[in-house]
């Protein structure tokens, strides 16, 4: 059986291509700000990146390929956020617990709105994203219940497995309809009050 490979001299390799990746995820989200999904061209974000068409191949198959990794990168990095935001909080109020999950959720991609609308649509356009999605839900939903449970002060009941299912998804369909299809609200302060109540209701109502 051959040697392992040794970690000291895998590693540079493997943080040059991270590294690379990286850049080509900026480069895409740069491309994205200025021009509809459509327009962008794996050529575009090559040249942007400042690579050649070969090293973006040696990653992605293509375009889809490219904003189907943007999009699991940032669901991984969201769910990590909110997950470690509710395991060490220590507010004690049910609002400000819930809130832990709800802004991130209306913030992701750096306040860039069309980099969020062509990674949404790539998402549910995508079975395989979309039941990778749904389980990211399913697991904020079970760490924020958790932490209403053992931090809250002002929580008098658990919501039922059902007000669970439900309580998270309707934030994700409401940020959709919004995003996808130009109604401003997400980002203003109203809007991620009105979110933060009605989910903060399955825990005081």
């Amino acid at each position: 059986m051959p040697d392992l490979l040794d970690p000291e001299r895998t590693s540079p390799r493997q943080a040059r291509a991270r590294q690379t990746v990286a850049i080509l995820f900026e480069a895409t989200a740069q491309l994205l700000e200025r021009a509809d999904h459509g327009a962008v061209t794996t050529n575009h974000i090559a040249e942007r990146a400042g690579f050649s068409i070969g090293t973006l191949y040696r990653y992605f198959s293509g375009k889809s390929a490219l904003f189907k990794a943007m999009a699991i990168h940032e669901m991984d990095r969201h769910e990590r956020e909110i997950c470690a935001a509710l395991a060490g909080t220590r507010a004690d109020r049910v609002g400000d617990i819930v809130r832990l999950a709800i802004r991130p959720t209306l913030r992701p991609f750096e306040g860039r709105p069309a980099v969020r609308r062509a990674l949404l649509k790539a998402a549910f356009d995508s079975p395989e994203l979309g039941l990778r999605y749904e389980r990211m839900v399913t697991r904020i939903s079970r760490a924020l219940v958790e932490a209403v449970a053992a931090k809250a002060l002002d929580a008098p009941r658990r919501p039922t497995p059902e007000a669970e299912f439900i309580m998270l998804r309707g934030v994700v369909g409401a940020i959709r309809s919004d995003v996808l299809f130009g109604g401003g609200r997400v980002g203003t302060p109203d809007f991620e009050e009105a979110l933060v109540d009605a989910v903060s209701a399955y825990f005081t109502r």
